[in-house]
């Protein structure tokens, strides 16, 4: 019998590269939470801490959750440890916040509060400080520049009570320094020795509280 001729691979389709799916789970994150999920629903911010890991149905597959998302977050940023986990830790004075729908994930960002000397200026010497810092921020791909970034980090403000220019930001992308100047108008920082990026508007004081006017004036 004679040689079959090879084929010729199929020709590669031309256009934009496929989106990365987002991240699909067994657990029903929303539910986890007391929240039913209704078909459609847009995405919702929660809080996850050492309280609800280690809930007797929800904890072990909110762990597993952290894991891979966080696992994500590694990659996208090329660092060479998670600094996100779920198996094996204890958040502590951790918190981290996970934006989700039913079973699907969207992002998380993960603050703490750390001990930090840093510069105060070019002049004005290192000053001992403890801010709640942001550790850790991902949105999943293919659902970037969509405000979702921006849902999830106003909603970590509202329950942390906190304003973007009293945190401080370890080692930020070039991609969370462009958020954070569009979203909050903060540029303006001295650069750090230990990479964290402490913004010059912390230092400022905070503004005086409107003064009510006295009726007849």
């Amino acid at each position: 019998p004679g040689c079959a001729e090879p084929r010729a691979p199929p020709p590669r389709r031309l256009g934009r590269p496929r989106r990365r799916a987002a991240m699909q789970f067994e657990l029903d994150i929303s539910r986890a939470f007391g929240v039913a999920q209704v078909e459609d629903s847009p995405p919702r911010v929660f809080r996850i801490d050492d309280t609800i890991l280690q809930h007797p149905r929800w904890g072990q597959g909110l762990r597993h959750v952290l894991d891979k998302v966080g696992e994500r977050s590694r990659r996208a940023q090329g660092l060479g440890k998670a600094v996100t986990h779920g198996s094996g830790v204890v958040l502590g004075s951790n918190r981290v916040y996970i934006l989700a729908a039913g079973r699907t994930a969207l992002g998380l960002l993960k603050v703490g509060p750390k001990r930090l000397f840093v510069a105060k200026g070019t002049d004005g010497g290192l000053v001992d400080i403890t801010p709640q810092c942001v550790l850790d921020f991902y949105v999943v791909e293919g659902h970037q520049r969509g405000g979702l970034g921006s849902q999830l980090f106003r909603a970590m403000l509202a329950q942390e009570g906190a304003t973007a220019a009293k945190l401080a930001y370890d080692a930020p992308s070039s991609k969370l320094l462009g958020f954070l100047r569009k979203h909050f108008g903060l540029a303006k920082f001295t650069p750090q020795s230990n990479h964290f990026v402490v913004f010059d508007a912390y230092f400022a004081p905070a503004a005086a509280a409107p003064r009510r006017r006295t009726p007849g004036r």
